[in-house]
């Protein structure tokens, strides 16, 4: 890991508030607070929340990938790095959401049915505006409203938890910046891979 990484503060208290949340849930300390919450939140009418809730869905996730490669290739015949950081951290991070998910088995809220923790949406609204902030810092208001716009659709409709959320909020930014501090690692690694299977298109800068 970055030395830098190490010393920069911001990243130990995202560190420290994602274990802190990982571990009051697995201690099952959560359960109280995250019922209380389902409870006082309302239930808007369902069909506008699901259209809203696709924006945390591979349905935008996907096209919004293919695009921003598009521009990259487009402009410069190269993906950018922010845009390989965040392709690989959209990926790393809904393995472990996956992971997460099949291990901790926790029910969602209300009987629907599937794992509850940690969010899957959420992760990628939240992976979307880290790397919409990291990328373009005047939309960083933008992109923090749209993160938290994707979570709460989810306590609306009451298919998550208030921690599902959370851990997930906490998740995105925690993966991507791992991933940036040690692009200087893996992305000699990358280059050789695409440049031998001949995808010199998706090559970096």
């Amino acid at each position: 890991m970055s030395v830098k990484l190490i010393k920069d503060w911001k990243f130990l208290l995202n560190t420290a508030l994602l274990a802190l949340v990982l571990a009051l849930q697995l201690r099952g300390a959560m359960a109280g607070f995250n019922s209380w919450v389902d409870a006082l939140l309302p239930s808007p009418d369902p069909s506008i929340m699901n259209v809203l809730t696709a924006f945390g869905s591979d349905v935008f996730l996907v096209p919004f990938a293919i695009a921003i490669m598009y521009l990259d290739i487009k402009n410069s015949g190269k993906l950018s790095r922010e845009t390989l950081v965040f392709l690989i951290s959209a990926f790393v991070g809904l393995v472990i959401v996956g992971i997460l998910k099949v291990g901790i088995n926790e029910p969602r809220p209300r009987n629907h049915g599937g794992f509850s923790f940690p969010s899957g949406h959420t992760y990628r609204g939240a992976i979307i505006a880290v790397y919409v902030s990291d990328r373009w810092k005047r939309a960083t208001p933008l992109a923090v409203l749209f993160a938290i716009g994707v979570a709460m659709t989810r306590l609306l409709l009451h298919v998550h938890w208030f921690g599902d959320v959370l851990f997930s909020l906490l998740l995105a930014p925690w993966v991507y910046n791992l991933v940036k501090a040690t692009q200087d690692s893996w992305i000699p690694i990358y280059r050789k891979i695409v440049l031998r299977l001949g995808l010199g298109v998706l090559d970096v800068e």
